[in-house]
């Protein structure tokens, strides 16, 4: 999306690291794969470092506030030439729970090194040793919501929002004016596991068919293992796993509407999908979730709302197409605007330029 001699210039490289459930189009790291900044990883030392033997790496991992494993650690490894070298540039680290721990044993003064952090206050707590956090440069946060949680370690002036993206020219809406008047069904998409609120899902299940009646609802899940058998024996549940990142455009394309109960967030790369894709969205109004959706283009209802009221409030927007249709509008506008690929990558090459 920019000139590589602009990045080039600026001698930026990131700490690269995926995660292995996200789809091809999906994750926080599809933004920097698309500025085509290149990788902090090769050297001498690097590949000194990668040799290490797994007893001393299992080591390693114990030593950090929560252990992540090689997941964690390879990537600070590959990374150590570029940290420890005396040319003048900016080391990006995109997982920064994850994979800055060891990097200040031999950061070079003349590296711009900066960290985003993705995890709630809550978590942050766990995961983060704060003593690190005054060798960054600069911090990227998913939300505002993370803001207090880091000006009790960092000057105002590390602190920098940048919200997450999604890749709006694959996720894109249904090619069709008259989606909402044509479904014979309401059909209902929830995606993930981390920080979900399952109980509230279930319960929500189970009260939409006792009212509507399970031939006049459908429920697609996209959730981990251990999640799965509470909806199992439910007949209008289909619990996918292994989907292209085409079927999963389509399941989100042919939704009535997103659900998406959750117990905290910083930012949600489902939601920011939904958003996307031209659906309305009705999400827990917990965390970060505030800086993406919107009350014109979702239900943000509260953490202590009861089963009865959120499901009577789900049934109501399913049978009005006119409002369907304006909320999906708003939010695939909103996502263009703010969220995309394009308007994410300005905000970060203008936070680069002024490090």
């Amino acid at each position: 999306m920019y000139d590589p001699e602009t990045i080039k210039s600026l001698n930026i490289t990131i700490v690269h690291r995926r995660i292995g459930h996200h789809a091809k189009h999906s994750g926080y790291s599809s933004v920097y794969e698309s500025m085509g900044i290149p990788h902090a990883e090769g050297g001498l030392l690097s590949k000194l470092a990668m040799m290490l033997p797994e007893s001393i790496r299992w080591r390693l991992h114990t030593l950090r506030p929560q252990p992540v494993g090689d997941e964690g650690l390879i990537p600070e490894l590959k990374a150590v030439s570029t940290t420890s070298s005396s040319s003048p540039g900016i080391c990006h680290f995109i997982y920064g729970e994850d994979t800055y721990f060891y990097t200040p044993l031999w950061q070079h003064k003349n590296k711009k090194v900066i960290a985003t952090f993705h995890y709630p206050p809550v978590r942050l707590n766990e995961r983060v040793n704060r003593a690190l956090l005054k060798r960054l440069h600069g911090v990227l946060l998913m939300s505002e919501s993370q803001r207090s949680w880091f000006e009790n370690y960092l000057p105002k002036e590390k602190i920098h929002v940048v919200h997450h993206q999604v890749n709006t020219n694959f996720f894109t809406p249904a090619n069709t004016t008259d989606k909402y008047t044509n479904q014979n069904k309401i059909r209902i998409i929830c995606l993930g596991g981390i920080l979900r609120n399952m109980q509230l899902l279930k319960e929500v299940v189970t009260d939409l068919n006792a009212k509507l009646g399970d031939e006049n609802v459908e429920f697609d899940f996209l959730m981990p293992k251990k999640e799965r058998a509470a909806f199992e024996n439910i007949s209008n549940v289909t619990i996918h796993s292994g989907i292209t990142d085409e079927q999963l455009r389509s399941l989100y394309q042919n939704a009535t509407l997103g659900f998406m109960p959750l117990i905290d967030c910083t930012a949600n790369n489902a939601v920011l999908e939904m958003m996307a894709c031209g659906i309305p969205v009705v999400c827990s109004n917990v965390g970060g979730i505030s800086d993406y959706i919107d009350n014109e283009g979702s239900i943000m209802f509260p953490a202590e709302i009861s089963t009865n009221d959120l499901v009577t409030q789900i049934i109501e927007l399913a049978g009005d197409p006119t409002r369907l249709t304006k909320m999906g509008q708003f939010n695939r506008d909103r996502a263009v605007e703010k969220f995309s690929l394009e308007a994410t990558s300005e905000k970060l090459m203008a936070l680069y330029k002024s490090l």
